[in-house]
């Protein structure tokens, strides 16, 4: 058979599947036995559990008294597998809600089916297991606890949620961290709303259906009748008046659906999920006697929206902010530089990030200042006006945090941002600054700002602002020798960027250099820690350098014939990060980084040197990384020297195979040992 007829027949044979699958009729706490009786899942045997149904939609209609009206519904069907699976039962809604414009959950049912002695028992959830709290300005939260969830139950959980705020026509995930039987969505609007449609995620649809149906809107309407001429009063007629229009249906459903996986330096598995999203592009009533309103954006819209916006642009449009603080902080000072670190350092050590990301400000600038604590805004936007008031140029860059999600750049949101930074200029120089980490040094952001670009916020517009790091060094230096059986030494590090930025944290959660150190010593197996030094801590503009001297645990035998040496004595990497055969996301590093291993042997008297490892050099595609391993004896001193670098910040999955053997290499190679053997007299 030709290729091409086999080709032919097999996608008939797609399309027959296609057209054959039909949604399962599933009712409300109507539970079939194989549901029941289910101990796994055959798709996937290691799932704590899966969503065997999963049924939404999200459809605007007129309502006579509130006008256009979006109601999204649920019906989820949940099957519990095993104990860790037993957090399936809590159920966190997230509602907007500012002000008058809210969305109102209503309708809850939920109920817990469970097979016990011979009898199906359900049990429904009470009012008291709802609770509705408020998460920020613009955002609550409506959490919910099934009753008597264990491993065997079966949850079903139906809901609505009204609206007139028909901008916010919900995503619908088709995938989650449990495996997926049956998901379907459908979405019905009027021909006078236009919606963009975004499908994410890799598994595929089984459908994506469209089609259009006749609607009406009934009304009545009161009319004045003056036809009695001039001083009548006139009077009131009753007319009722229909509209017909068309409304447009989107249907969607997958089948099989397989959990998302975690992996090692990845984002976020919501870059990856699998869904369906909406953003309103524009309204328009023409064709009814109305007008035309167009809410696709760009970011230059949102920057020009920002500006205006009480929370975010008139906070820095405020006077009288720090104003008095910044004068005495630069007093005396001329150099621009000196000045941006003068203030930078100020609002990081004065103003104490209370965990909370955002956009918008909670409180004034001013109050922020005097309370001395705040969200992610409250303290970048003020150190934003505090080094324009110290006459030097900064403005906020608005972006998504690694755990939030990428941004679209193709279409723009201002909902999916959650964070903000600074950029200044100085000399002609962009420097990122970030004041909610007292341990970061200037021109670094924390890593988990590290997700592509962001957008500078300008009262002329917005730009893209690649935000990274320099890249991350940690250069070590060896010193050994054995004598008496006993192998002695000085480890000395020197750290920059985000590893410095780390170590710093590490030993301010200790609480100071001695614990830090006690901490090493106590946990460490294979070394005795003897002393330390720690030096340029505070000097966060420095690098932070190491030094500890140290013993092995382990004493040689003064006799013994043959002594094995492993080299790579700290830093050695004893596991590849990569172990899945495949895979389907982006290795994301979030920046470069590079380390550098350098170690001097002496040769004990009475050894002589039996074996080296070899040099190697190893070089990731298109100029990825690279490690150079390089090991030479040089009279009575054995000196290894390797350097591995990471100089891509995300590889695409094509290039995960030879990521993750790139990786094996390494670890084999630094687990080779040094072969001594004694020498003969």
């Amino acid at each position: 058979m030709k290729k091409s007829t086999i080709l032919l027949v097999a996608a008939f044979l797609f399309t027959l599947r296609l057209i054959g699958q039909e949604a399962p009729k599933v009712r409300f706490e109507k539970v079939s036995e194989e549901e029941m009786t289910m101990k796994t899942y055959p798709n996937d045997t290691t799932a704590e559990a899966v969503i065997l149904y999963d049924e939404g939609s999200s459809i605007v209609k007129y309502d006579v008294e509130k006008g256009f009206m979006l109601t999204h519904e649920r019906f989820v069907r949940i099957k519990i597998l095993k104990q860790s699976g037993v957090k399936w039962g809590d159920f966190n809604l997230s509602l907007y809600s500012n002000g008058k414009n809210r969305e109102e959950m209503q309708q809850i049912k939920g109920t817990t089916i469970n097979f016990e002695n011979g009898k199906t028992v359900k049990s429904e959830i009470k009012n008291d297991a709802i609770f509705r709290e408020r998460e920020n300005k613009y955002l609550e939260t409506v959490r919910l606890s099934m009753p008597s969830v264990k491993v065997g139950s079966v949850i079903d959980l139906k809901y609505s949620i009204f609206t007139n705020l028909t901008w916010n026509l919900r995503t619908w995930k088709f995938q989650y961290t449990i495996p997926v039987k049956w998901s379907q969505y459908r979405v019905v609007y009027p021909e006078y709303f236009s919606y963009n449609h975004s499908s994410l995620g890799y598994h595929r649809l089984l459908y994506n259906k469209t089609s259009q149906i006749n609607e009406t809107i009934n009304f009545t309407e009161k009319i004045v009748d003056n036809s009695g001429g001039f001083g009548s009063g006139g009077s009131q007629q009753t007319v009722y008046r229909k509209i017909s229009y068309i409304a447009q249906i989107f249907e969607y459903a997958a089948i099989d659906v397989p959990a998302m996986k975690g992996e090692p330096f990845l984002t976020t598995l919501n870059n990856f999920t699998t869904r369906v999203k909406f953003e309103l592009a524009n309204v328009n009533f023409t064709k009814v006697g109305g007008t035309f309103k167009n809410f696709t954006t760009s970011w230059s819209d949102i920057a020009r929206q920002l500006t205006e916006e009480e929370n975010f642009g008139l906070q820095l449009k405020s006077v009288n902010i720090a104003e008095d603080a910044v004068i005495q902080l630069t007093k005396g000072t001329a150099d621009t530089l000196e000045k941006l670190n003068i203030i930078y350092n100020h609002v990081k050590n004065t103003i104490k990030w209370n965990g909370y990301n955002s956009v918008f400000t909670d409180k004034s600038l001013k109050k922020v200042y005097s309370d001395k604590s705040g969200n992610v805004a409250d303290i970048n936007l003020l150190l934003t006006i505090m080094l324009n008031k110290a006459g030097i140029s900064a403005f906020p860059v608005i972006l998504s945090t690694r755990q939030n999600g990428l941004l679209s750049f193709a279409h723009a949101s201002l909902s999916d941002c959650n964070y903000v930074i600074v950029k200044a200029v100085v000399n002609g120089k962009s420097i990122l600054l970030d004041a909610t980490e007292p341990n970061l040094q200037i021109g670094c952001v924390p890593f988990r700002c590290l997700n592509g670009d962001g957008q500078l916020i300008t009262n002329e517009g917005s730009e893209p602002v690649q935000v990274n790091n320099p890249k991350s060094v940690e250069n070590t230096m060896v010193e050994l020798k054995i004598k008496d059986g006993k192998m002695t030494g000085i480890i000395q590090k020197k750290l920059f960027g985000l590893n410095a930025f780390n170590f710093r944290e590490s030993v301010s959660s200790a609480g100071g250099k001695q614990e830090h150190f006690d901490k090493i010593k106590n946990s460490s197996t294979e070394l005795d820690y003897l002393g330390y030094q720690y030096n340029q801590i505070d000097s966060l503009n420095q690098p932070v350098f190491i030094e500890y001297k140290i013993a092995s645990k382990e004493e040689h035998n003064v006799n013994a014939e043959i002594i094995y040496i492993n080299p790579v004595l700290v830093g050695r990497q004893n596991n590849n990060p990569f172990t899945s055969p495949t895979r389907d996301y982006p290795v994301d590093f979030g920046a470069p980084y590079a380390e550098a291993y350098n170690l001097q042997l002496t040769i004990p008297e009475g050894y002589s040197l039996e074996e080296l490892p070899k040099s190697k050099l190893l070089v990731l595609p298109e100029k990825g990384g690279k490690f150079q391993y390089q090991v030479t004896q040089v009279g009575n001193k054995i000196m290894l020297n390797y350097r591995l670098s990471i100089d891509k910040t995300l590889f695409i999955p094509s290039e995960y195979e030879s990521l993750k053997e790139f990786y094996n290499l390494v670890i084999n190679k630094q687990a080779e040992q040094i072969i001594l053997k004694k020498t003969i007299l």
